[in-house]
């Protein structure tokens, strides 16, 4: 997805090895031309060396995102409302499901008009909204002519200057939008920051089941990368470090080890004695105050 423009697109694929995600990366770039930076996640099907090799060979910078912390990759919310689409739409379409749905889902996705743009990402794209059943309905009605079009020259140069304005529009939209979610997420913040050998919890993201810990470690702080990712050693894996957002670390307290020692001063007494119970009189429901203070005042703590 172009982040710019929110324009999204998708590929169906059997699996996610490193060949298949190439290829379907080469369908993409063959359609809309190979970008400058790709965000992406650490998942091993694009930090391995075919990928890597294959964006190299193109210039394409890779930036990868923090490990389980879907607010750093923005497709993760396209991730989501596709999900939902397919969820709604498959069990209708059967096995041919990849060429029923998500062919028309993507259309719907990409001629709706986007909050943070204030545009539809095929308008940014493209120029000019895409034509929708909604629009070929409106012709039928109104039974709209075909009028002779402007020359080329003049076409080109109105579609600059208007997706020039649009682009303008967007930036806008975009940074207003940005500064409301800011003021949202900026309610209730948390600073922290981490030292190099600082151990640290890390949110476990996946539980076996509901009495599972919440949190995992501790692990130690390796390097610091910015004010929101570290590079953290694993518990146990001294050949093993991941990147991680600092929401999902917290410090560790070691708890200190207290011992609590009972020292009895009571002389002269016998077993039996020290097992009673001298503050119980022979009433269950009365408590006899004076043997009780007299067996405290020998008793040292």
């Amino acid at each position: 997805m172009c982040l710019s423009s929110k324009y999204p697109d998708a590929v169906p694929v059997e699996d996610i090895t490193s060949v298949t995600v190439v290829d379907a990366l080469m369908q993409i770039f063959s359609r809309m031309g190979f970008p400058k930076v790709l965000q992406l996640d650490q998942g091993s099907s694009f930090t391995s060396a075919l990928s890597t090799t294959f964006l190299e060979k193109f210039g394409i910078k890779v930036v990868h995102s923090s490990v389980y912390h879907p607010q750093s990759n923005p497709i993760e919310r396209f991730h989501r409302t596709v999900k939902r689409v397919l969820k709604v739409l498959c069990l209708e379409s059967g096995s041919d499901w990849e060429q029923a749905i998500i062919y028309p889902a993507l259309f719907a996705l990409r001629t709706v008009t986007h909050e943070s743009i204030g545009f539809t990402p095929a308008e940014l794209v493209h120029g000019k909204n895409l034509r929708k059943p909604l629009t070929l309905l409106y012709e039928k009605w109104l039974d709209v002519e075909e009028t002779e079009g402007e020359p080329v020259t003049e076409y080109v140069f109105s579609l600059i200057n208007r997706m020039k304005r649009c682009q303008e529009l967007a930036i806008s939209k975009m940074e207003e939008c940005q500064q409301k979610n800011k003021t949202w997420y900026d309610k209730k913040p948390v600073k922290r920051e981490f030292r190099i050998g600082d151990l640290v919890l890390i949110f476990a993201t996946f539980k076996s089941n509901k009495l599972s810990l919440h949190w995992t470690g501790p692990g130690t702080i390796l390097r610091k990368l910015s004010e929101t990712n570290y590079v953290v050693q694993l518990p146990g894996e001294k050949t093993t470090s991941k990147v991680y957002h600092v929401n999902m670390l917290k410090p560790y307290y070691k708890r200190p080890e207290e011992v609590n020692f009972l020292i009895s001063d009571l002389e002269g007494e016998n077993d039996e004695e020290q097992m009673e119970i001298p503050c119980v009189d022979s009433n269950p429901n009365i408590l006899n105050l004076k043997r009780c203070f007299k067996i405290t005042a020998k008793v040292q703590i």
